[in-house]
């Protein structure tokens, strides 16, 4: 990945220049918040300039990268770390962190006035095309509308163009008299009888960054102790990864663009769980959780620390809650609508350590 800006690439009457990342970054924040203050805000908080910085801030010494420009449009591309021979692999927005510390970013979109987001997407696949410093391209976790502009731009699905669909369960909050009148009767029946077991509960809705930093703290020691006693490293062992997140809290739970909570049962104050989701628009985007392991089968601390969280979010007028991507069974559960996310990876296949690369794991495989 060069380190300088080079020559521009045109295509679909709009010119796209790269600016390196760190020398650049200066001008790149001027560039991006001029742009989000003139389209009203961005259209998903992945491609903000906040998440931006505060990813730059934790991976950026990590990550090599580079700010794509053009008029009305800016994305952020990263180099991930690959040591000889492993294939070079350029990403999208804020993604190719070192194993173990990825966020991976979900919903993410161009930062784009309306006019351009064609024309950039395609000058923008050009010019990445035109480079040889990758093996493999990823756009990882698009938002529907991104992915559709992105793989149009590459001429659509073939041999050296693979696209992977995921589901993302929606729940609709604002139907209703419940977050649950949206649901099968036997599934409302399943889930109450899960509420009851738990008795009454309280829920408490990070108001302060403090506040919130507690109630992130208490989450990040439920998920990883119930990963470890799994044998799993758990989400939250990277360092660079949790510097990350108590950023991220600290610079936008003031501007309510996140979402903490903690679930405890009224009689014993116990805490069931704490979750933390990400705000797009009127939309929750459930981003992790911790949740106290029970013996008992009937304590289903997942399905209270949702509801409980979903139901918070319905009376702080948010319309949707979103799972994300994958569509797990518990998710699906809670959910009574699902939409798409897309990955999508080119590849070249003329390059030699992709041809290594999967020779090796052709001989492993038959070792």
């Amino acid at each position: 990945m060069p380190g300088v800006a080079h020559p521009s690439a045109v295509s679909g009457r709009i010119a796209v220049r790269m600016l390196d990342g760190v020398a650049a970054r200066d001008e790149a924040r001027r560039l991006w918040t001029a742009l989000e203050a003139d389209l009203g805000g961005a259209p998903a908080l992945s491609c903000s300039w906040a998440w931006t910085e505060t990813w730059l801030d934790s991976f950026g010494a990590a990550v090599p990268h580079r700010f794509a420009v053009a008029e009305g449009a800016i994305a952020l591309v990263t180099r991930a770390p690959a040591a000889f021979p492993r294939p070079r692999a350029w990403h999208l927005g804020t993604a190719g962190e070192p194993a173990g510390a990825s966020v991976f970013v979900e919903r993410n979109r161009l930062l784009a006035r309306p006019e351009a987001r064609a024309p950039f997407a395609a000058a923008l696949v050009a010019e990445l095309e035109r480079e040889r410093g990758w093996d493999r391209l990823r756009l990882d976790g698009l938002h529907a509308d991104d992915a559709a502009l992105l793989l149009d731009a590459l001429g659509g699905p073939s041999p050296r163009v693979a696209v992977t669909v995921e589901q993302s369960p929606v729940a609709d909050l604002q139907e209703g008299d419940d977050v649950l009148a949206q649901l099968s009767g036997s599934r409302r029946q399943r889930i109450r009888r899960s509420l009851r077991a738990f008795g009454e509960l309280s829920t408490e809705w990070a108001q302060t960054p403090q506040q919130g930093a507690e109630i992130l703290d208490e989450l990040i020691a439920l998920h990883q102790q119930r990963w470890t006693a799994a044998g799993e490293p758990g989400a939250f062992a990277d360092a660079r990864y949790v510097a990350f997140h108590r950023a991220l809290v600290a610079r936008l739970l003031p501007r309510q663009q996140v979402a903490l909570v903690r679930v405890r049962r009224a009689a014993d104050g116990e805490t069931v769980g704490c979750l933390y989701g990400l705000r797009d628009g009127d939309r929750l985007c459930f981003y992790q959780g911790g949740l106290r392991q029970y013996d008992d089968n009937r304590l289903r601390a997942g399905v209270a620390g949702h509801i409980a969280f979903m139901r918070a979010c319905r009376e702080h007028g948010l319309a949707s809650y979103d799972f994300l991507a994958p569509a797990t069974r518990y998710k699906s559960e809670l959910a009574a609508r699902e939409e798409t996310l897309s990955w999508i990876e080119v590849s070249r296949p003329a390059a030699w350590r992709l041809r290594l690369s999967d020779a090796t794991r052709a001989l492993r495989a038959r070792r």
